[in-house]
């Protein structure tokens, strides 16, 4: 959704100074209301909403459908063109409201006809999440309609909104699928072009499953070695356009210490997710209270659902990361050669299911899009011959729906495991601490059981063997209680091992040195330990991971001997080990180790594109550290690409392309910072295509620490710690709560941006809502 987002530049000539004079009047009568006294026929009892200076807000009610009739109210008219996004991404439905440019987007979300999904998935929701959703959806009406204008957006675009339904709300739900999972099978697919393209021998070398920086919880039962350097590869065939991927990975961190060792005796809970940076942030600061003191619960919500998405209740806390497990399948299909319309099943040959969905342009005709699907899901194109569908978690019934709210009275670690099957979320990592000092891992999420077999290939699935076979019970999860260490930790790399392993599957599991270093970080820390230890670990900014590359590359330029190479090789020596904003050496030593992976896999993987032309070795696999630092270390002579001397000739040449900037003359050594790369950009994303608006709605640009991967504190230009929380249940008044930037989405109100500036400096933000500022009060009619 961001590169076309920013493709709204393109509009930037439609809409006029005089236009926007006019419609600064919108924006003002489209700010959300703060104090005074609303009634609805709606709700049962009076509702308060108290909101601090920063904008959080308290609500406190009676029951827990005025609780989500309040929560909806304040969700629009805070963040609804936000909530209106998601809903039109994950249904493929953009190009009503920004036309032509939207309709690429639309057909491939289109695909999964999750509209009429999330119709199916209502229906297998209990009565009391259908109550609380239908009064959530209420109040986002109500909310909407309440405000004195539009959302300012809207004026923008010159359009109107639509109402909120209880389907949008499973959208809403959808569409973190599409940011935090693959729609399209990506990993399995370009391992499959792997597999096909290249020896068996150099296939297992380029994409290990264990590489001597895991970390799991699960100690694997033998010790990682050091596989064997393959035969050379096939140098004949020329360099494919190779260039890594740079963004940060979309994961989290969480970790977790006991009441053995904590301050205060309760479990202890840090969790940072890392997804895009925006402003409005992506998650809304929330707290629900009934007046009875049997719920208070805290911590961030998705506008657009009801439901705390972690946070505490009090007695337990609970955070995220995304765990990589295996959640889909590509299906080869077996087409009837007497007709095409029909693939085989296990029960002979059935006709595809073709839906005809129009997709609606603004400003334009709309278009047709033919969608066939199959018993096991729709049929996607890979660009060959053969014919595919795809088996995905968030295609099945029962895959979503509204079991995270069971979180909101939920007492204890062991309670919330019994319960992790249910929960119809993108797979997570969920680290649980409670009030009685215990700490515990697990999955939420659906996990499908499958026949025996490695899930990674792409079978022919017509005879029935390799088919889902319903979903693993939660009592069936993998799970860690109590470890003896008194410490968890997770960071979207492996966190299982043997049988555990091969029940969830394998799917891109980010490189161990992340929670390698967060697991030996978490060791040293001694007893008691406070928040702010827990916090001081989201900001390590040690560049443990790139140490031996700053070592290697300084053995590089030393014996080079090249006086062209004198400056450089001083940053090198003195680039202070840290992630630094400041820190030149830093740059180098990345850039390099970069340039050095794009050099040399280009020529190694050239096999697998001239294969097939969309292969994307970086996409195959997150683990590629493992065979690149053994070929720079061992340096074979045989696997040195023809064009090079030597591998000290390849590793200059490598430097030369990376700094290649600097050294033409057209960026100063001085300026050459990490931080001048590495500066955030958190906008709105109407701003490119405003004149003018940028320095109203973005937040200021600024040069930031931490790396955008390898190291716990992740930071990157538009995708980073969307969050961070430290807290234990029960003395939630000590925890801590940073955003990105604030909880409206307006610009003009008294708190847009409010928590940016600590977010930047690591200020630690109280995790409760703070004094009360602002009173709004809800009655009955």
């Amino acid at each position: 959704m961001i590169k076309w987002l920013l493709r709204l530049a393109v509009f930037s000539s439609t809409i006029t100074i005089a236009a926007l004079v006019v419609v600064y009047y919108g924006f003002q009568a489209s700010l959300p209301e703060l104090e005074g006294n609303i009634v609805s026929n709606d709700i049962v009892g009076a509702v308060t909403v108290e909101r601090d200076q920063n904008g959080a807000p308290t609500i406190t009610a009676a029951n827990r459908t005025d609780l989500a009739f309040a929560t909806g109210y304040i969700h629009a008219q805070e963040r609804f063109f936000q909530m209106d996004l998601s809903r039109r991404m994950a249904s493929g439905e953009l190009s009503s409201l920004f036309g032509a440019l939207a309709v690429d987007t639309d057909k491939a979300n289109r695909l999964h006809r999750f509209r009429n999904r999330a119709n199916v998935a209502l229906n297998h929701i209990s009565a009391d999440e259908r109550d609380i959703l239908n009064q959530y959806v209420k109040g986002v009406n109500q909310g909407l309609s309440s405000l004195g204008s539009k959302p300012f957006e809207y004026w923008l675009l010159n359009a109107e909104p639509d109402t909120w339904t209880a389907e949008d709300t499973f959208l809403a739900i959808y569409s973190m699928f599409f940011t935090l999972q693959s729609s399209t099978g990506g990993y399995e697919w370009q391992n499959h072009l792997l597999k096909q393209s290249l020896s068996s021998d150099l296939y297992e070398f380029l994409l290990p499953d264990r590489t001597e920086w895991d970390a799991p919880l699960q100690e694997d039962a033998d010790e990682y070695m050091k596989p064997e350097i393959p035969a050379t590869p096939n140098f004949d065939l020329t360099a494919n356009h190779f260039e890594r991927d740079d963004r940060p990975m979309l994961g989290s961190n969480n970790w977790a210490v006991t009441g053995n060792i904590s301050e205060n005796g309760a479990g202890m809970l840090s969790n940072d997710m890392h997804l895009t940076i925006r402003a409005p942030s992506i998650w809304y600061k929330l707290r629900l209270k009934k007046m009875d003191g049997s719920l208070d619960i805290t911590g961030v919500s998705l506008a657009g659902a009801p439901a705390i998405v972690v946070g505490s209740n009090r007695s337990v806390a609970w955070g995220f990361t995304n765990t990589n497990i295996d959640t889909s399948d590509i299906i080869e299909l077996t087409i009837n050669p007497e007709n095409e319309g029909q693939y085989l099943t296990k029960d002979g040959y059935k006709d595809f299911d073709v839906f005809d969905e129009e997709i609606a342009v603004k400003g334009g005709e709309a278009e047709l899009l033919k969608v066939k699907e199959t018993v096991w899901g729709p049929v996607i194109d890979k660009g060959n011959d053969k014919q595919y569908a795809y088996r995905w978690v968030a295609h099945m019934p029962d895959g979503v729906n509204m079991s995270l709210m069971q979180m909101e009275n939920a007492g204890s670690v062991s309670e919330v495991m019994d319960m992790a099957g249910d929960m119809g979320i993108p797979a997570q990592n969920a680290i649980i601490v409670d009030a009685q000092g215990n700490a515990g891992w697990t999955i939420f999420g659906k996990i499908p059981k499958r026949p025996e077999g490695d899930y990674r290939n792409i079978y022919n699935w017509s005879s029935g063997n390799h088919d889902w076979n319903g979903w693993y019970a939660s009592a069936e999860y993998p799970r860690v209680l109590n470890p003896d260490t008194g410490r968890l930790w997770t960071a979207n790399a492996r966190v299982v091992s043997g049988d555990d392993l091969a029940r969830v599957g394998t799917n891109r599991y980010d490189l161990g040195a992340r929670a390698k270093q967060i697991r030996d970080r978490l060791m040293a820390l001694e007893a008691p330990v406070k928040e702010a230890d827990l916090y001081g670990i989201m900001l390590d900014n040690e560049a443990l991971f790139l140490s031996r590359w700053q070592k290697q590359l300084s053995g590089v330029l030393k014996a080079a001997n090249d006086p062209a190479f004198e400056t450089y090789l001083n940053e090198v020596e003195n680039w202070g080990g840290l992630a630094d904003k400041n820190s030149i050496g830093f740059r180098l030593v990345k850039d390099y180790r970069d340039q050095v992976y794009e050099n040399l896999f280009s020529r190694i993987t050239a096999a697998c594109t001239e294969y097939n032309e969309n292969c994307d070795y970086d996409a195959a696999t997150k683990q590629w550290e493992a065979p690149l630092w053994q070929l720079v270390t061992e340096m074979p002579v045989s696997w040195l690409p023809p064009e090079y001397q030597s591998w000290q000739f390849f590793f200059e040449k490598s430097a030369f392309d990376a700094w290649q900037n600097v050294i033409s003359g057209d960026v100063a050594l001085s300026d050459y910072t990490w931080g001048a790369r590495n500066t955030t950009e958190i906008r709105h994303p109407l701003s490119a295509a405003v004149p003018g608006l940028s320095n109203l709605v973005d937040m200021k640009a600024f040069a930031q620490n931490g790396d955008k991967e390898n190291i716990p504190h992740i930071s990157g230009r538009t995708l980073g710690q969307s969050e961070r929380i430290v807290v234990s249940p029960g003395f939630e008044e000590n925890g801590i709560m940073d955003l990105p930037s604030g909880q409206s989405g307006h610009p003009l109100s008294p708190y847009y941006g409010a928590g940016h500036q600590e977010w930047l400096d690591g200020g630690q933000t109280p995790f409760l809502p703070g004094e009360t500022k602002w009173i709004l009060t809800f009655k009955p009619i």
